[in-house]
């Protein structure tokens, strides 16, 4: 009897591009945008396949043969079902951190460039009297400024006397942003800042929170009538003006700003919002405080303009933009679940990449927690940026006890770095206190917690070692076909002594390489961040420069990362 493997077709998709666009394909193999592939979502793992094989008698004609294949619809044969790289056996799970307070002088850094980590910091407004400032007339929060510090390890930090902005009756300090002068009431509330590979002029990019003038507003609702976000019309607060819109500024160098005249978004995005270029699309992407409401009944627009915060769930969104000054009206893509306690929100978004490799999209989102005003920090990961989830595991980086520094809730902003000492960390900053207890100010607080002050640092996780795809008996899975930056593969991955992980190599399309086959594999064992992979004490993968799928046989055992080198 003849076995006919009959599979399901992949289809190789593409769109038309518009002109000058360039077109583009989808499916295999994929180019990796560095030396490691990691495991923080299902995007590099196959997802399997099946066939129906149908035993043709011997003496059957080819016609015959055809009337009963698969594409000919019913067949008068029996078929056998059959898998085909189905992976089983294994899950992803979040690992947690470890928490690494700052020394005294380290601060929290956004990137990591030309040999150093750069960070760029809020500083609160000076408390003596500046005649040239409008800090007065601005609400406190969005009165902000923006100091810069550099370091070469993450530990020890230099602030330059830039002399660029007077603060405290002098030139003397490290402030490169104020948006309290020349009579403007916008100030700053929260900032991130991130490098655009495909500028020079204005490498640094700066995305921030102010305050929007009815000018400002009319202007950009004459220009853009549907983008505008109403929420963000607020009555005052305390005689302040409290209607806020999304801005930008621009930089060569990271230190001299220029602020964007008009805003980029019209939205109430009262958070730390994040931004960055999507290499892969050409594109600014920002993710911001979204909001999951109903709008409101007809009739009732004018009448108690504030009452959706009461029902609002604060979720996450996302905008575009092609030349950072204009975004698209953002839409939600994160929000509370079904799966979620329906007092839960995402506060903050953290929205980063892995250290390197900026198509490997995570977020580590503050879940504030409104039965306990406070919570902890997920993680988020996603293969495009644009559809998310909860990976397994999360919380990753927790709440403190009672009375700690962190007891309250805690918060991560900033990238994903890779620092010194084989290790990956975001920066945290927690509290001791509820996030709407009414002390903050530790010096005025008579109640909870008096003497208790809030604390910042890194949360760390060991090079890699984010999310583990993880096989608690026996499992297997392959990979997508990749096209190898090397010869070579070094996995990052923990086994157990009672456990084992074994490779095959095959070309896309093609059978396995000869000798790096399951059967010639050696098994791996123990703990490392980097285990060479070899078959009968071979290393090299011998794919001559073809692409290839990564087969894996596993038994209690963690694998977190393939190395190519």
């Amino acid at each position: 009897m003849k076995n006919i493997a009959l599979s399901i077709p992949v289809l190789l998709l593409s769109f038309m591009p518009a002109m000058g666009q360039v077109e583009r394909f989808f499916g295999e193999p994929v180019e990796l945008k560095s030396n490691f592939i990691y495991f923080t979502s299902w995007q590099n793992v196959r997802q399997g396949n099946f066939s129906w094989q149908v035993d043709y008698p011997p003496d059957m004609s080819e016609e015959d043969k055809a009337k009963n294949a698969w594409l000919a619809g019913d067949s008068e044969l029996p078929a056998r079902f059959a898998l085909v790289d189905m992976p089983r056996g294994i899950r992803l799970v979040a690992q947690k951190a470890v928490k690494m307070p700052y020394q005294s002088g380290q601060q929290a850094a956004q990137v990591f460039d030309e040999g150093k980590y750069k960070a760029w910091s809020t500083v609160p407004p000076c408390s003596e009297a500046e005649p040239f400032s409008t800090k007065d007339k601005i609400l406190p929060g969005y009165n902000s400024h923006v100091a810069y510090s550099e370091s070469v390890d993450g530990v020890t930090w230099e602030q330059p006397k830039l002399g660029l902005f007077e603060y405290a009756g002098n030139n003397e300090n490290n402030i490169v942003f104020r948006g309290d002068l020349n009579g403007s009431i916008r100030g700053l509330h929260t900032c991130c800042v991130f490098i655009d590979p495909s500028s020079k002029e204005e490498r640094y990019k700066m995305l921030y929170l102010g305050i929007v003038t009815d000018e400002e507003w009319e202007a950009f609702a004459a220009k853009y009538p549907d983008e505008v976000d109403t929420m963000a019309r607020r009555p005052d607060v305390g005689g302040f003006r409290c209607v806020v819109a999304v801005f930008g500024a621009v930089s060569a160098d990271g230190i001299h700003w220029v602020s964007l005249p008009e805003p980029l978004m019209i939205q109430h995005a009262d958070t730390h919002n994040t931004c960055y270029y999507d290499e892969d699309r050409k594109e600014y992407v920002a993710y911001l405080r979204g909001w999951q409401v109903n709008p409101k009944a007809e009739g009732w627009a004018d009448k108690s303009t504030d009452n959706w915060i009461g029902v609002g769930r604060r979720s996450i969104a996302r905008a575009t933009s092609k030349d950072f000054r204009h975004f698209s009206k953002p839409e939600l893509v994160v929000s509370t679940g079904a799966d979620m306690a329906p007092s839960h929100l995402f506060y903050t978004n953290g929205k980063t990449t892995l250290p390197g490799i900026p198509n490997n999209h995570v977020m580590f989102p503050w879940v504030w927690e409104l039965e306990s005003d406070g919570g902890s920090v997920g993680l988020l990961s996603s293969a495009d940026g644009m559809c998310w989830s909860m990976v397994a595991g999360s919380p990753v980086v927790e709440i403190g006890k009672p009375g700690d520094p962190d007891g309250g809730y805690i918060v991560c902003s900033g990238n994903l770095l890779e620092y010194p000492g084989d290790l990956w960390g975001i920066p945290y900053g927690g509290n001791p206190i509820p996030h709407k207890y009414p002390g903050r100010d530790m010096a005025k607080r008579k109640g909870l917690y008096p003497n208790v002050p809030g604390v910042g640092g890194l949360a760390t996780w060991p090079r890699g070692r984010l999310v583990a795809l993880q096989c608690d008996e026996e499992g297997e899975f392959a990979t997508v076909a990749v096209i190898p930056k090397g010869n070579n593969i070094r996995l990052n991955a923990s086994v157990k002594p009672t456990g084992y992980i074994k490779t095959s190599v095959r070309i896309l399309g093609k059978e396995t390489i000869p000798g790096r086959n399951f059967s010639d594999a050696d098994r791996l064992l123990g703990d490392s961040l980097a285990m060479p992979v070899t078959w009968q004490g071979e290393s090299g993968l011998n794919h001559n420069g073809e692409p290839v799928i990564f087969s894996f046989q596993l038994r209690q055992a963690s694998l977190y990362g393939i190395e190519f080198y």
